[in-house]
Formats: structure tokens, C-alpha cells, sequence
């Protein structure tokens, strides 16, 4: 009887084990498709260095973490690393202001806008109102939009895979925003930078990766 019941647990365990975790959405997105890692940083050293050019504020490294608490959409654009067109870029993000407000920016050109560049990834905007992704100008009318509140002092472990003219943001494992785009932006016109942006909110990034989609 013994021996019976040994086996049986034996049996049921080596089943659980052999049978493979659920697929995310994210994962399925990815199913069949090469990764090749381009770039990452895990910003622990005491300068930004030569990959990185400030537009303005008050960008800076501090305690292995990239950090602004003002910079009034002047970005810190990512000069030294083109995107590719079909990527995965992944990076942690948190603010500890009640406004929360956190971005970023992916393929843009990297120049000074007021008001975005590229598509615009924008976590807790407008005091904690909405979140968006946006084409060029974060008021765009056909942007994509969430409603959901989000925690200050919380990170979150944003990541974005871009399949031609669909755009997908996943937060700490969740789709959180698509975005459909009929004229995609191109990398062969230029828009091909990656940028931090910040109003007036205290923000943290870490732990970019960026990988081409073969």
C-alpha cells in the first residue's frame, strides 16, 4: 500500500513538473522570433557618459539609478544606440511624487519637442489621470488611453514590443496599452532614438534593455 502511494505521488509530481508554464501575452507575441540584445544598462557608475545627450534639467545618476525630479519635457536622449524598428525594449520606472507621472519616449528623432517625440509612453500623466500612448504629440486625438490610477513609489517593470504597425506596452507582466498605427513612424526617416522624459515629477529609471526583433 505503501509502495502504492509512493508511486502515485511519485507519478503526479513528475507530471506538474513536465507540463510547461502558461504563455503570457507577451510571450506569445514573441513565439517563434529571434532576440538580439543591443543594449543595456543597469545605470551603476557615477556619469551618464558618452551614449547619452541632455536636452535639459536635472538628469543624473544616483545610487545605480538614472533620476530627474525637474526637467520640463527636456529629455535625456539615448544618442549612442539606434532603435531597430521591430524591437523589445524593456526598463524599470517609478516616481515618488503624487502626481506620479512617468515617460519615456520610443522611436523618435531625438530632438527638442515640446510636446513629445516619437510615440510617447506616459504612466500616471496629468496628475494621475491618464496614461497614455501617443504619435508625436501627447494630445493627440487618436492616442491610447488608460484610466487606471497608478502608485507613487511603486516600480514598474515596463515592456514594449513593437511588431511593425502595432505597438504593445506591457507593465509588470500586463498589457496595458496598444497602439495601432497605420503610417508608422520609420527608422529610415530618422526615428529611431530612444529618450527619458520628465516634467516636474521625481523619477527613477533602471534596468534598460533593448533587443532586435530578427
Amino acid at each position: 500500500m505503501k509502495v502504492l502511494v509512493l508511486f502515485t505521488v511519485f507519478l503526479f509530481s513528475f507530471i506538474s513538473c513536465s507540463e510547461k508554464a502558461p504563455k503570457g501575452e507577451a510571450d506569445r507575441l514573441l513565439d517563434g522570433k529571434k532576440l538580439r540584445l543591443l543594449f543595456s544598462d543597469d545605470f551603476d557608475r557615477s556619469e551618464l557618459g558618452e551614449n547619452y545627450k541632455i536636452q535639459g534639467g536635472d538628469w543624473k545618476i544616483r545610487d545605480g539609478a538614472l533620476v530627474s525630479t525637474t526637467a520640463k519635457n527636456r529629455n535625456l536622449v539615448l544618442s549612442g544606440v539606434e532603435l531597430p524598428e521591430n524591437a523589445v525594449i524593456e526598463l524599470a520606472m517609478m516616481s515618488r511624487s503624487d502626481a506620479v507621472d512617468v515617460k519615456f519616449n520610443l522611436w523618435g528623432d531625438g530632438e527638442i519637442h515640446d510636446h513629445g517625440d516619437g510615440y510617447s509612453f506616459i504612466m500616471g500623466g496629468w496628475n494621475n489621470r491618464i496614461s497614455v500612448i501617443s504619435k508625436l504629440d501627447e494630445h493627440e486625438k487618436g492616442r491610447s488611453e488608460s484610466r487606471k490610477k497608478l502608485e507613487k513609489s511603486h516600480t514598474y517593470h515596463s515592456k514594449v514590443i513593437r511588431l511593425s504597425k502595432d505597438i504593445y506596452w506591457f507593465v509588470d507582466g500586463e498589457l496595458f496599452l496598444k497602439y495601432n498605427d497605420s503610417e508608422p513612424l520609420k527608422t529610415a526617416d530618422g526615428f529611431n532614438r530612444l529618450s527619458f522624459g520628465n516634467w516636474k515629477s521625481d523619477v527613477t529609471f533602471d534596468d534598460l534593455k533593448i533587443y532586435e526583433i530578427k
